[in-house]
Formats: structure tokens, sequence, C-alpha cells
């Protein structure tokens, strides 16, 4: 079991990028970090409006795969409090990426130049 191909927005592919820039870490270690912080700040039902417009850049097949995509995937399922297909797991599982992107920025921008970013990030 794997992750299929999912379109994160331009704004998300760019701070997927000043991700992975600022912990040093490759793109899909950074996909990954973005959908757990995703998950683990999540108080209500992700935006799962359709992308439209602007550039879009795909996340390829199998960057979640085996037992990390099972780990994400039910806790996903436990967020939503409800079994998903397929196609809604990765709608969520999306969603949760772009939400985290962005919770990670805003972090980065609130730090002092003091603080360590991937504690913050924990």
């Amino acid at each position: 079991m794997s992750n299929k191909r999912m379109n994160l927005s331009q704004e998300g592919k760019q701070m997927l990028d000043e991700v992975a820039e600022l912990l040093e870490i490759d793109r899909p270690q950074s996909v990954k970090i973005a959908l757990a912080k995703g998950i683990s700040i999540s108080q209500s039902e992700p935006n799962l409006d359709p992308i439209n417009g602007g550039n879009k850049w795909t996340i390829p097949d199998n960057v979640i795969k085996h037992q990390e995509f099972t780990l994400f995937k039910h806790l996903i399922i436990n967020e939503a409090q409800r079994s998903l297909n397929d196609d809604e797991l990765h709608q969520y599982m999306l969603a949760y990426i772009e939400q985290g992107l962005r919770e990670i920025k805003r972090i980065n921008e609130s730090k002092t130049s003091m603080e360590d970013i991937r504690l913050m990030i924990i």
C-alpha cells in the first residue's frame, strides 16, 4: 500500500521547497513531516475543496508507503471518525499536507533567530 499521485498547489509546492531547505531534508521526507504536522494540529475536518488554477506540483506515487502509509491512513480515519474510500483518503491526505506546510511556515515566521525550528515543529 502506498499513496497515489496527489496535486499540491503552487503555494504548497513553494512551502514544501522552503521546508525541505529549512530542515535540510529531501522533499519526500518534507511531505511526511507536513502530513504528520497537519494531522497533529487538526481540530476539524480539513478543507477538501479541489485546488483550482495556478500551477500544481504532483506528489509522486509511493512517497508514503508500507507501514508509514498504514499509520497515516489510520490516523486520518481516526480524525475523520468514519471510514474513507481510497479517493477520500487521498483528499484528506493532501489537505493535511497543505495544512501542515502552512503551519510549519507560520512557526518559522514566528520563531526567533535563536530557536531551533526542528524542536518547534515537534
